[in-house]
């Protein structure tokens, strides 16, 4: 500071803190006492971190793959999902539906300390949820669940129950498809198993009457006719018109009926893979996820860091002292702030 232009020379920074360093340690000193203290267990509630690694799976169907055989299945049931799956997990996982299932299981209405008749509860209990829970996706593609919490053993117990719970939410949303797909499915294998039955019928009545093989039949009795008549067998011709009758009459039902059969019976295969899928994925519980690390109670606590709050509390506290001192000294200089001169003794 130059006392005759007023002007500040930032070169003399060094000699200003020299000037006031006592001051300076003094303000120091005092903010490093007071963050110490209150960043102490008394003050701040110490929290503990654990956290959940786990790769999302592709999402194919398991029935199409164990059931149906790897040429119908898109994707490998076994492979690690891609993007598009990590982005799905992340939502499933952050949804309001997720979220009060947690609340509720470990109650943390009463674990976080709000009270029932407060003004906004939902309001304050989302917000310390979202404060101390939270979801990401790592640059490998992976979903990690990091969960803060007072008690180490609560905050690994939510992380790994929210891993599952992730399967659980997707199985239910599926589940809701599955079990219209099923009802649909075991309608149209039990329609066709109905019709196959009613087929099977009519030719069991036709065959008892004696047509079992149109052609075969036809011309073994076509010949036989030949002989009798060649052989002047009045009685065996009269026995194998009648036989011929039938045939003609109820020859075209049968070859029908059959041909009938035969295509209801291909649509009753294709019909019974479609309802043995659809109920395995009812009935299956589907994992959407690889757990590559579970999450454990910590040993250390991550909040808060107590040496981070004093340094930056010190490093704010010297700051603003100088910069509130440069002012003093800059007002002191302009004769703004007059200094009280000590009075001397008057002599005798």
């Amino acid at each position: 500071m130059d006392p005759n232009n007023n002007v500040f020379d930032s070169s003399n920074v060094f000699l200003f803190v020299i000037r006031w360093w006592k001051h300076l340690f003094i303000i120091c000193l005092v903010a490093a006492i007071a963050a110490a203290i209150f960043s102490a267990p008394f003050f701040i509630t110490p929290k503990f971190q654990s956290s959940v690694i786990m790769f999302p799976t592709t999402s194919g169907s398991l029935s199409r793959t164990v059931l149906v055989g790897a040429e119908w299945a898109r994707q490998d049931f076994l492979d690690y999902g891609e993007v598009e799956e990590a982005e799905r997990t992340l939502q499933v996982l952050e949804s309001g539906n997720v979220r009060d299932r947690i609340i509720e299981r470990f109650d943390l209405m009463s674990h976080y300390e709000i009270p029932a008749d407060a003004q906004y509860p939902r309001s304050q209990i989302t917000e310390e949820y979202n404060s101390n829970i939270s979801f990401r996706r790592t640059q490998y593609g992976a979903v990690e669940i990091s969960v803060r919490d007072k008690d180490p053993a609560m905050a690994a117990e939510i992380a790994n129950e929210l891993a599952a719970l992730g399967d659980t939410v997707q199985n239910e949303l599926r589940r809701e498809r599955a079990e219209l797909a099923y009802e649909v499915a075991k309608g149209q294998y039990e329609n066709l198993q109905a019709q196959v039955r009613e087929v099977e019928d009519s030719l069991r009545n036709i065959m008892e009457l004696g047509v079992y093989d149109m052609e075969g039949q036809s011309a073994m009795l076509t010949r036989q006719l030949a002989k009798d008549l060649s052989a002047d067998n009045q009685e065996g011709v009269a026995r194998l018109e009648e036989r011929l009758r039938l045939l003609s009459e109820h020859g075209g039902s049968f070859v029908l009926h059959t041909a009938y059969l035969d295509d209801i019976s291909d649509h009753l295969i294709s019909s019974q893979r479609r309802y043995q899928e659809a109920r395995a994925d009812l009935e299956n519980f589907v994992p959407f996820k690889f757990v590559l690390d579970r999450a454990y109670e910590s040993e250390r606590k991550v909040y808060p860091v107590r040496w981070l709050i004093v340094f930056l509390s010190v490093f704010a506290a010297g700051f603003a002292g100088v910069m509130i001192l440069m002012v003093y000294e800059n007002l002191r200089n302009k004769g703004i702030i007059k200094e009280k001169k000590a009075k001397t003794p008057k002599s005798s």
